[in-house]
């Protein structure tokens, strides 16, 4: 396992692997931990976020900064087309993410070194964890878009307890925050606010601030959660994660394609996201 390195200072490479991270985060499903995994940053990802509130502040916060900005930037300029994506081409484009998840799984059984650690008690976690986000995926799938953002005290509240539960599974690879947002009913409200506040509505601030604070708050929390569990139990985690990646398909899933045009982007998409993450996954093996 890496150890994060204080010697890490701010690097704009991280600006594109945010960004990169960002549009994980707008597909439900997708996680940004799956795309940490992949650019071979997940070990000083999860230790900088631990170390905000410790004497390594300064170069922590030097490590984050383009990261953070990065995703704001994909969240904020990509928010519009990846709706048009999912509205107008949805089977597609999530055959491409389920090809992005899937390619992540043979680095994953590499670095576990299943072979030799796995017991049968590792198998049956991917199984539960497998059995949990299918469970996960059924839930409030057919929520309806916000038609209007009512602004109160017990919906900040709520908002601001989504965003810290959110935050905190966006960091193990193959569960996204969205997706969570999405099980708390609490996606619809946020992406509508987004939308409203990049369109100059500022009245949707509170909603922003509220969500973002619990944003925060759940992965300075969870940060140190995750390394301790990757430290100590460090073949369990590997085989939940692996569940995670697999169980991930199911809220990806968008059914058959219906025409031979769609059967053909659809494969083509597959293919890509294979392709692309298995890559990116070879040359990666040792981020975590």
């Amino acid at each position: 396992m890496i150890e994060w390195r204080g010697r890490e200072m701010f690097r704009w490479t991280n600006l594109f692997r945010g960004f990169l991270m960002g549009i994980c985060e707008i597909i439900p499903g997708v996680s940004s931990g799956t795309m940490a995994l992949l650019l071979g940053i997940y070990e000083q990802f999860l230790g900088a976020i631990s170390r905000i509130v410790s004497r390594h502040f300064k170069t922590a916060v030097l490590y984050l900064l383009p990261l953070v900005i990065g995703m704001g930037v994909a969240i904020l300029t990509m928010s519009s087309l990846m709706d048009y994506l999912l509205t107008e081409h949805m089977v597609p484009t999530h055959w491409f993410f389920i090809g992005m998840v899937l390619g992540v799984i043979p680095m994953m059984f590499s670095i576990s070194s299943y072979k030799t650690e796995f017991r049968p008690a590792h198998y049956i976690v991917i199984g539960l964890v497998i059995v949990l986000l299918y469970w996960m995926s059924t839930v409030n799938d057919t929520a309806a878009p916000a038609e209007s953002i009512e602004i109160s005290i017990p919906v900040l509240i709520g908002l601001f307890f989504s965003g810290m539960l959110a935050s905190a599974v966006m960091l193990l690879p193959g569960i996204s925050g969205s997706l969570m947002l999405l099980i708390l009913g609490a996606y619809p409200v946020i992406m509508r606010a987004i939308s409203e506040f990049t369109s100059l509505n500022f009245e949707v601030l509170p909603i922003l601030i509220a969500t973002g604070l619990g944003i925060v708050s759940g992965l300075l929390l969870a940060s140190r959660g995750i390394q301790f569990l990757l430290r100590n139990y460090t073949y369990i985690m590997y085989a939940a994660i692996i569940g995670l990646l697999f169980g991930s398909v199911f809220p990806l899933y968008p059914g058959l394609p219906d025409a031979a045009g769609t059967w053909i982007a659809s494969i083509v998409s597959l293919a890509a996201g294979l392709s692309i993450s298995t890559y990116m996954g070879g040359k990666n093996k040792e981020t975590i």
